[in-house]
């Protein structure tokens, strides 16, 4: 029996300074827009698992009770609690602490935060897509950029993307100031 491959995709809402959190870490009312929103939440339903960092997870409540991926470095082994389980990548590969939910996913949405955008940005489990919604004219001066090459070598989402080796697909307008666009691998 082939298994199917998976498809990981990452979604992040930057301002014109590519930042995805305020000084304080956390996502400011001024990156949340209702046509953003809705773009993020329906890739949300049609993703079977969330990936998320642990302190996104500890402060976005799962109201959809959505299967959830944590990453943390916290511990050694997967922990599994109902439909979350906590994965520390530097100890297990991501194929099988996916075997830990009860679901044969492929499907995967990555929301962040930064150290998770890193993780899947290279490597063996790189994103297929990643969307990047700008909401114009909102800047975060010290906030946290989208990829830790932002914050520490002040460069923009788009030049970690290239150097990435990611080439950006398409460009759509979901409202006035709001765009989104298809970042993907070149090989």
């Amino acid at each position: 029996m082939e298994s199917k491959r998976l498809e990981i995709s990452g979604y992040a809402v930057v301002g014109d300074d590519d930042r995805i959190a305020d000084a304080s870490g956390m996502m400011p009312d001024s990156l949340q827009n209702d046509a953003e929103w809705e773009f993020f939440q329906a890739a949300l339903d049609e993703a079977e698992i969330t990936i998320i960092g642990r302190r996104s997870h500890d402060a976005v409540p799962n109201h959809k009770n959505r299967r959830r991926l944590v990453l943390t470095t916290k511990i050694r082994s997967p922990e599994t609690h109902g439909n979350v389980v906590y994965w520390n990548p530097n100890e297990a590969p991501l194929t099988s602490v996916l075997s830990s939910f009860s679901t044969n996913a492929r499907k995967l949405a990555v929301v962040g935060g930064q150290q998770v955008f890193d993780h899947f940005l290279t490597g063996p489990t790189r994103f297929d897509h990643f969307y990047l919604s700008r909401i114009e004219g909102v800047t975060l001066p010290g906030g946290r950029g989208v990829f830790g090459a932002v914050t520490q070598n002040g460069l923009t989402a788009e030049e970690v993307l290239v150097r990435a080796n990611y080439l950006k697909k398409s460009h759509q307008v979901l409202a006035t100031k709001v765009t989104v666009a298809n970042w993907e691998p070149l090989s």
